[in-house]
């Protein structure tokens, strides 16, 4: 099991990072892009697709 980032909430199942309910387990997370000016302009750049979900589907 990977360590959880703490007050980090996630709700992307897709990504490798994510474990339990709302879980972050990557070592360090980026959001971006800088020239966002509005929270739904944003993204989580650490994003991995979890391979094992899609070949499952």
């Amino acid at each position: 099991m990977r360590h959880e980032i703490k007050d980090i909430k996630c709700n992307v199942n897709s990504c490798i990072y994510h474990e339990g309910t709302h879980k972050c387990t990557a070592g360090s997370i980026e959001v971006g892009p800088s020239s966002a000016c509005s929270c739904s302009e944003t993204l989580c750049a650490t994003f991995e697709p979890n391979t094992s979900m899609t070949n499952n589907k």
